[in-house]
This record gives C-alpha cells, sequence and structure tokens, in this order.
C-alpha cells in the first residue's frame, strides 16, 4: 500500500510544474533584456541568460500542454463515465425490450449532445437489419431495415467491424433525414454472434469525432447486456402466455365432456333407462365422484389461468366489501353448521367502498372461508373481522383448524402445493385455492399475508385499499 501511495504523490507532484516556472521565465527573460543592454560587449552572459530562459520557457510550454490537455482527457472521461452511469440507471428500470431500446437511444442523445441515436437488431432469418428504436430523427421504424448482403456498411457491422461515415447516403442509412450526413455505428455481439447496432448521427456540416467510437464501443457493450436481459424477459413472458393459454384452452376442451360424463352418470343411477343392481349403482357412483373432483380442477385451472391471462367477466367497479363478506357468510353458514362449526363475522359498519372486480373479490372471500370450513374440526371456529384502517380496509379469516406445518408455508401461494397435514384429512383438492387468491389480492392492488401454527390454527390476512368517504 505504502509504494501505491508514493506513487500517486510523485504523478500529483509534476501537475501544474508550469505555474512556478512562469516567473523564472519572465525573470530569465527580464534579466536577458537588461544584460543586452548593460553586457553589450560581452557575448557570454548575454548568451548563458538566453539559453537558461529558453530552457525555462521549453519546460513551461511543455508541462502546461501536458496539465491543459491531460485535465481535458480526465475531463471527457468524466463526462463519457457520467453518461454511461446515466444511461445504465435509466435503462436498468425496466425489463420490456422495446421501453429499454428507447430508454438508451433517447438518453444517449441527451447526454453526448449529438443529433440522433439508433439501435438496429439483426435478424439472421432474413438477413436484414432493421431500426428497433430511434431518437432525434423524424423517421419511423416501421420501415427501416437493411438487407446486410447488398450494403457494404451493414455487412462489416454484422462482422463486427464499427462504421464511420461522413457523407451517408439513404440507400445505405435509411433512416437518415435531410438534415443528417455523418454518423457513426458499432457493432454489437453477443458471444461473438451478431446482435445489432448502435448508431449516432450528427447535424449537416457538423462532424462527428473520432473519439464517439471508442466511447460508443464501451458504451455498447453494456448495451448488448440490456437488450441480452431484455430479450430473456420477453422470451420467458412468451413461454408464460403460452402455457396460460394452453392451460386455458385444455380445461375448457375438458370441462364439457366431463359434464357430459356426469350427466349421463346420474341419468343411469337414478334408473331413468332401466334397473341397477346394487353393484352397477356403486360402479356408476364412483364414477360421478371422480368425475366431480376432476370438474372440480379443471373449473380452479380456468379461474387461475383467465386471471393470469388478464381475462375477467367483470369490470372494475365501485363495490361494497361489506355485501360480499356478508354474502358469502350466509352461504357457508349452512356447511359450518354441519360439521358444528361456529362461523362468526365481526365488522365495523355496513359499508366500505373499495374500486375492483367484483368476480375476484368474491372469489378472495370464498375460497378463504371454504379451506377454513374444509380444515377445522367438529367444535372450532372462524371468524371473519373487517378492520378499517386509514384508507385501506383489512379482511382477516382466521380458525382453529389443523394449521400449517411451518417448514412448508413459504410455499402456500405456490400452484397445485397442499400441506403434508390436508392430504392426510381428504385427498380431494387441488391446491389452486389459495393460488387463486393471491392472483386475485394482486390484480386488486392489495396485499395476503397468513400467521399459522401447525395444530393451532391459522390467520389469513387481506389489506384491500378502499375509497374515501
Amino acid at each position: 500500500m505504502a509504494g501505491k501511495s508514493t506513487i500517486r504523490i510523485k504523478k500529483k507532484s509534476l501537475h501544474k510544474l508550469w505555474i512556478p516556472l512562469l516567473p523564472v521565465w519572465i525573470a530569465s527573460l527580464t534579466l536577458a533584456g537588461i544584460s543586452i543592454e548593460v553586457f553589450s560587449g560581452a557575448i557570454m552572459p548575454v548568451f548563458i541568460l538566453l539559453l537558461f530562459s529558453s530552457i525555462c520557457g521549453s519546460f513551461t510550454l511543455y508541462f502546461f500542454i501536458k496539465d491543459f490537455f491531460g485535465n481535458k482527457s480526465l475531463e471527457t472521461r468524466a463526462t463519457q463515465l457520467e453518461a454511461v452511469h446515466k444511461i445504465i440507471q435509466k435503462a436498468g428500470k425496466s425489463l420490456e425490450l422495446r421501453e429499454t431500446l428507447d430508454t438508451i437511444t433517447e438518453v444517449t442523445v441527451e447526454v453526448t449532445g449529438v443529433r440522433g441515436c439508433s439501435i438496429k437488431l439483426f435478424d439472421p432469418e432474413t438477413g436484414t437489419m432493421r431500426v428497433r428504436s430511434i431518437a432525434g430523427l423524424r423517421r419511423k421504424v416501421s420501415d427501416l431495415s437493411v438487407d446486410v448482403a447488398e450494403n457494404i456498411y451493414h455487412r462489416g457491422l454484422v462482422n463486427g467491424h464499427p462504421v464511420f461515415v461522413e457523407d451517408a447516403l439513404k440507400k445505405d442509412f435509411p433512416e437518415l433525414d435531410d438534415e443528417m450526413e455523418s454518423l457513426i455505428c458499432v457493432p454489437l455481439r453477443i458471444e461473438n454472434k451478431p446482435l445489432g447496432a448502435l448508431c449516432v448521427y450528427g447535424e449537416k456540416g457538423e462532424q462527428l469525432s473520432s473519439d464517439m467510437t471508442d466511447f460508443l464501443a464501451s458504451l455498447g457493450e453494456l448495451v448488448t447486456l440490456s437488450i441480452a436481459n431484455a430479450t430473456v424477459f420477453e422470451s420467458l413472458k412468451k413461454l408464460d402466455q403460452a402455457k396460460t393459454w394452453f392451460l386455458l384452452k385444455a380445461s375448457h376442451e375438458l370441462k364439457s365432456p366431463l359434464s357430459a360424463i356426469r350427466s349421463i352418470a346420474r341419468t343411469l343411477v337414478d334408473e331413468y333407462i332401466g334397473k341397477l343392481n346394487e353393484k352397477q349403482k356403486e360402479m356408476l357412483l364412483r364414477i360421478d365422484h371422480r368425475a366431480k373432483a376432476l370438474s372440480e380442477i379443471v373449473n380452479d385451472l380456468i379461474t387461475l389461468v383467465k386471471d393470469r391471462a388478464e381475462i375477467s367477466f367483470s369490470e372494475r367497479e365501485k363495490v361494497n366489501l361489506y355485501d360480499i363478506v356478508a354474502d358469502s357468510v350466509e352461504f357457508y353458514h349452512s356447511r359450518a353448521e354441519e360439521k358444528g362449526i361456529a362461523l362468526e363475522i365481526i365488522c365495523p359498519g355496513k359499508e366500505s367502498v373499495i374500486y375492483g372486480r367484483r368476480e375476484g373479490l368474491e372469489s378472495i372471500i370464498t375460497n378463504l372461508l371454504s379451506n377454513a370450513i374444509k380444515y377445522t374440526d367438529r367444535g372450532g371456529k372462524i371468524t371473519l373481522r373487517m378492520i378499517e384502517e386509514g384508507d385501506q380496509v383489512v379482511i382477516e379469516v382466521s380458525d382453529t383448524g389443523i394449521g400449517i406445518p411451518e417448514k412448508e408455508q413459504q410455499k402456500m401461494f405456490s400452484e397445485f402445493f397442499r400441506a403434508s397435514n390436508a392430504k392426510q384429512i381428504t385427498e380431494a383438492g387441488t391446491g389452486l385455492g389459495l393460488a387463486i387468491v393471491k392472483a386475485n389480492v394482486d390484480r386488486n392492488g392489495g396485499k395476503i399475508e397468513f400467521t399459522s401454527k401447525e395444530g393451532k390454527g391459522t390467520t389469513f390476512r387481506v389489506t384491500l385499499k378502499r375509497i374515501g368517504k
């Protein structure tokens, strides 16, 4: 560490050395002028003073130039680093490809002062380089593409060579407008494969500096990383959408046959077609029971993927949450009584209005109550509370049921997951109920949390934003 400090001090000691040399140089020039007058007949003193003055002047000029251009270089580098930081900061706020590209081009124009900037992406299937984002130029990106095979400049970019053109033509760069003539493009590559190009454009009559190429090359590496991340995100989104639509299609295709199976089974059990013996009835009832369980899974899948695909049969509207809670409690009251479970509702009033989707809000309450009744033993108690806290309303569903094992609690909102003690009570269940609840809470701009202790019970707490009175 001491060695590094010494080096730094030595470098610093040469900094602005021209300042103390300047008065020495001026003084030596003055003495030389005086000596010419005083020692007009003596050549040697005058020669020595003039030589000394020349040496001082040379060193003064040398250190002045070095210091001046050194500071300029540092200032330029600092400006470039600041520009790169600003681009990273703004581009990193989104993983959407289009937003990322637009942010990079806009901020590049802002921090570099160029006339315009564009990002082009290479399509290996069509062999074209297409402008995907543009800033500062009066052109639309929809029709700006170049066949790489027929364009020497873009062929060079694909092969990894930067392009610096002083008199660019529209046939080579269709994104140009009448106010530009110079441009610099640097290739964007990932794993030695062409990804595209980052280009900046200068005003007509104003040539871009060749130093800009080095800056753009450094920026290009960061742009490549941002594009790669955004591309992966886009691919994952498309994959998730494909999975969602497949589940939605498959679920709908299964729903009709299952309904037909149940309908036929009930028709046969009720002996509308003919008499059945006990064994035949038992087998048909088992078919109906299994078809019913599968129908429940299909219905839950439809509910879940419909929310994922942002499909809803109800629009956002003003909803009195108290009415939904009261209707749900009334619906499940008889089921709770059959199991000998006390069901209590505690509300501060009869009105708590929020802005949301009625269908989703009903699903939240019914799923939580249904689970509480299913996993609470006879003689237990379920309490539903509505609490208003400032501009929020909180719904709490507490039970004295089986609780959730501590090690499994982090998985409770995962699709198809059921706690181990829940499986011991009943095999029936899709493991989608809480995933549906979470999806609906998210869609209504709320949050859900829970506390649970195995063998003691569980409390779910849903917080939603309400409309002020």
